[in-house]
This record gives structure tokens, C-alpha cells and sequence, in this order.
């Protein structure tokens, strides 16, 4: 059963992931809105649910895209992670990336209007309930 709620799409691009002390060189290979899968050369020594910092390029002489990911698989080299803040406009960046290389744009932009709607739903919830309003 598949339990991605947004479509991944194929794109290779070099990186590097911070999990405390420890950096990791590793290739995106495929990508959504909320996560990505991340290959290694090396072993990935970090333990599920663990949060690490994740710097992809996204063009050449361009500021990297930072993200703070959570570890959801991980299998020697090859791991899969939910994005779980976006540091600066790496959001934008993001959405403007899957933009230009998916196959389906309509899906990608009923994906992006329910994430804006989730967004909006927590920021009324927070402010309507501050002590007991719990939004990721």
C-alpha cells in the first residue's frame, strides 16, 4: 500500500547531509513537495526518526537548498527522508524545481494547494487554541 500523499519525481542532483559531527556527500534521486530519497557512496549512519540538515544544489554557482529532514527508511547507502522545515525561500525553491521537471503539473498543484490549506488551517488553530494547538 502506498502511503505518499505527493508524487515523487526523478532528479538527480549532488548533496550533502549534516546528522550532528558526521557529513554524508550523497545524490537526491528522487524528490516531492515533503521528501526525498538520498543516495551514498558511503554508509548513512543514522538511526530512523533522527533529524539531520539536508543541502541540495539546485544550480551551479546557486546557494543550496537547506532543509532539516526526519529519517523515515534507511538501508546502508540509500535513505528516504520527510522534509520537516525549510530554511530561508527553500520552500519556493522547492516548488519551482518539481515544477520544471514533473509530468504532472496539475498534481503537483493540487499538492501545493493542500499544503497552503493545511498551513492556513494550523495558523487558525494555533491562534485560536495556543494552548493546546500542535502543528508540524
Amino acid at each position: 500500500m502506498n502511503q505518499r500523499r505527493f508524487h515523487r519525481v526523478k532528479h538527480t542532483a549532488p548533496g550533502e547531509l549534516k546528522h550532528h559531527d558526521m557529513k554524508y556527500r550523497c545524490r537526491i534521486e528522487n524528490i516531492s513537495l515533503r521528501g526525498a530519497l538520498i543516495s551514498a557512496d558511503e554508509c548513512l549512519m543514522v538511526p530512523l526518526n533522527e533529524s539531520c540538515t539536508l543541502s541540495i544544489e539546485v544550480a551551479p554557482g546557486q546557494a543550496p537548498m537547506v532543509v532539516t529532514v526526519g529519517v523515515v527508511h534507511c538501508f546502508f547507502s540509500m535513505m528516504g527522508v520527510k522534509f520537516i522545515a525549510f530554511e530561508g525561500n527553500a520552500e519556493q525553491t522547492l516548488l519551482e524545481l518539481i515544477r520544471r521537471i514533473t509530468t504532472e503539473p496539475d498534481k503537483l498543484a493540487q499538492e501545493w494547494e493542500s499544503i497552503q490549506q493545511e498551513k492556513a488551517g494550523c495558523n487558525q488553530q494555533t491562534v485560536a487554541e495556543p494552548a493546546v494547538a500542535h502543528c508540524n
